[in-house]
């Protein structure tokens, strides 16, 4: 029997649709959720799940906020739900997926895809986005005094046509 745990990141109508292709994926399994505080009441609904941990900082995941409940205990699978098709928006729950033990790391997507992925992959991906945010700045750099030119002359034949 797997020992599952899925970090929920996602809302719970989200882990509603998830959960049936998790269960599914590595049936029989033993399904703990990881949670923020204000998440325990709605997460223990689930039949589903049998332990509810508690994250215990205000903040988003964070891989400097280790959960010191969780260090002794080894998974054999880490589940991030994500909100989308290829988790961008969710570096930091990939990244907290490392403080805990697990043999495998999977990312569940809106559709209930589930797809493996590995710390270098997140590097990657963090990487790509670094490059796209760079690359943005300075096209915006570089555009910006060119839109302004032709917004400034614009203005001008504008003030031309009122003043006839």
């Amino acid at each position: 029997m797997k020992n599952i745990l899925i970090i929920r990141s996602v809302s719970f109508q989200q882990l509603d649709l998830n959960l049936p292709a998790i269960k599914k994926q590595y049936a029989p399994c033993n399904i703990s959720l990881l949670t923020h505080e204000h998440g325990v009441k709605l997460a223990e609904k689930y039949s589903d799940i049998e332990n509810i941990y508690v994250y215990p900082y205000k903040n988003g995941f964070n891989m400097a906020d280790k959960v010191t409940e969780l260090t002794d205990i080894n998974f054999d699978v880490v589940v991030v739900p994500v909100t989308n098709i290829n988790g961008g928006g969710f570096f930091n729950v990939l990244k907290f997926s490392k403080s805990i033990n697990a043999k495998e790391r999977v990312m569940c997507n809106v559709i209930s895809k589930i797809k493996s992925f590995t710390i270098g992959k997140i590097y990657w991906m963090e990487f790509k986005t670094a490059i796209m945010q760079i690359i943005s700045f300075l096209g915006t750099l570089i555009i910006s005094p060119l839109v302004l030119i032709i917004l400034l002359f614009k203005l001008k034949g504008i003030e031309k046509k009122w003043k006839y």
